[in-house]
């Protein structure tokens, strides 16, 4: 399918206009850690992608008809040949992807940073966004966040140069091969780190889009322009093009990283990531994604949301309403497959894991494995999509040894996280509450248990978790423990992801563990 414009006149006389109707949408419109979105429109459809660092599979396609309701269809690095990453450290992995679509096929271009084994720039295709995706054609580069765009006959591909800068050239997308000499065309326009740009050709001009100032609070998007792909490029005078970094006290602060597209009525919109902050300047849940309209000044410069700032909420696009059918809450693990909201921590082991071993159940198999090395232990988790959430499972699990151990994880990153665990300690049954922090044991607590199934909970709010336990489903919760939120927050920790809620289980350096067997997991979104 041709992309189609408006004519420059028409385009620039035209501005965010008003839907009839007064039916507004809430931001984020994907919640939990989704951030770097980039975004196109076949026809009617909308599909967008963003960033999963070490979290397997990667680059998860969401599809939405309405860009308020989203579902998620499928992963785009799903192998292991498209999405290496053993040995991957934390906030590794799948960076800032760019989704296009071009002649009957999607393409995205993105990095795979560090780990094990073939790494750096590659491009993947698929005829369905949902799948499957080709195996990876490496570029054998390193540049972060490159984007490509299709315009002139041409496959154009723009990268930061790591300097400061931005390089543009042409690329053989069935091989990877650059057909003559990236140029410098552009530079940053002030802030720290210029990187995740996007390349737009619009009416008579070439647009580079960017993000600067980091992805913490001063994070903003810039954009320049020019009649030749090559430069010279002009700033805007309006830049920048959105920021929330000069209204402090707005709940939503980190805004950038986007993304333009033009709707079938013409008007224009913007995809980008930001954070929602809880108890002063602490996020945990991630980087999400957010969606607000574009308004064009009369000589063709874009502004993104209200003045370049993104707010709570917005008159929804003059799109006909399109929900999709909601996920149910609990997961009984009926299925032959697990869900696509599953993710696990870099490439899994096939013997960690099973649907089939124990029907009805999804079992794991503790290995030598724990969050201390660089690998893949038995975990399969998903993200925080909601501040405020009850998180519970029902497990069967006896552990023979003192240091096997099997339940709930709370995963800020390898070095910090916060575990419900059903262990062995003094040669008994326990539950253990662990608060692991800057990569020990901060504080544990342990309560002696009897043999059979076991419900463990968690409840999160903004500023806590509590950690609960019972025997059986018509009994009352125990406490356990709690623990802040702002001990997992990015801005204690560091890092690039969010909060994610885990099954899990080890053996901390022993392999032959008696099984773990979840019957049910059940996340209740309370926003």
């Amino acid at each position: 399918m041709k992309k189609t414009f408006l004519s420059l006149a028409a385009f620039f006389a035209l501005t965010f206009s008003s839907a009839v109707s007064a039916e507004t949408f809430t931001n984020p419109i994907l919640t939990g850690m989704n951030p770097d979105p980039s975004i196109c429109r076949v026809g009617d459809d909308f599909y967008l992608v963003t960033s999963t660092f070490e979290y397997y599979p990667g680059l998860p396609i969401y599809h939405s008809k309405d860009l308020v309701n989203w579902r998620l269809i499928g992963h785009a690095a799903a192998t292991p040949q498209s999405n290496p990453l053993k040995g991957a450290g934390t906030s590794g992995g799948q960076y800032a992807p760019t989704l296009r679509y071009h002649d009957g096929k999607f393409y995205i271009i993105g990095t795979n940073y560090g780990g094990e084994g073939t790494h750096g720039i590659s491009i993947i295709t698929a005829k369905n966004p949902a799948g499957p995706w080709s195996d990876p054609v490496w570029m054998d580069q390193w540049w972060v966040d490159p984007s490509l765009d299709f315009y002139d006959g041409k496959a154009y591909y723009l990268t930061p140069d790591n300097a400061g800068s931005f390089l543009l050239g042409t690329v053989d997308v069935k091989t990877g091969k650059e057909e003559g000499e990236r140029k410098k065309v552009a530079s940053g326009l002030g802030g720290a780190s210029p990187e995740g740009p996007h390349f737009y050709k619009i009416g008579d001009y070439y647009y580079i889009m960017s993000a600067e100032g980091g992805t913490g609070y001063e994070h903003r998007e810039v954009i320049q322009r020019s009649k030749d792909p090559y430069g010279p490029y002009e700033p805007s005078p309006v830049n920048p093009v959105l920021s929330n970094m000069n209204v402090p006290d707005h709940p939503f602060q980190a805004i950038g990283h986007a993304d333009l597209f033009q709707l079938q009525d013409g008007s224009w919109w913007a995809v980008c990531l930001g954070i929602r902050p809880q108890n002063g300047k602490y996020q945990h849940i991630g980087r999400e994604t957010f969606l607000a309209p574009v308004t064009w000044t009369a000589d063709g410069w874009p502004k993104v949301g209200t003045d370049g700032v993104v707010r709570e909420e917005y008159e929804r696009p003059a799109l006909p309403w399109h929900p999709w059918e909601k996920e149910p809450a609990r997961d009984d693990f009926d299925a032959k497959k697990l869900s696509l909201h599953w993710n696990f921590l870099r490439n899994p082991y096939d013997k960690d894991w099973s649907l089939s071993a124990k029907p009805g159940h999804l079992r794991l198999n503790g290995s030598a494995l724990s969050f201390k090395q660089n690998d893949s232990p038995a975990f399969v988790g998903r993200r925080q999509t909601s501040i405020n959430a009850d998180i519970s499972t029902k497990m069967s699990f006896v552990p023979v040894a003192e240091n096997e151990e099997a339940g709930l994880v709370i995963r800020g990153n390898d070095k910090n996280h916060y575990d419900l665990l059903v262990t062995r300690r003094n040669g008994r049954r326990a539950v253990m509450m662990r608060q692991y922090l800057n990569d020990k044991a901060e504080d544990s607590k342990y309560e002696y248990i009897p043999d059979g199934d076991v419900i463990l909970g968690i409840s999160a709010t903004p500023d806590e978790y509590t950690f609960r336990i019972k025997e059986a489903e018509d009994k009352p919760w125990r406490v356990v423990g709690k623990a802040p939120t702002r001990s997992l927050s990015n801005e204690v920790i560091s890092g690039f992801t969010g909060v994610y809620v885990a099954m899990y289980a080890s053996g901390n350096g022993r392999d032959n563990t008696n099984p773990a067997d979840f019957d049910w997991f059940e996340f209740i979104e309370k926003d």
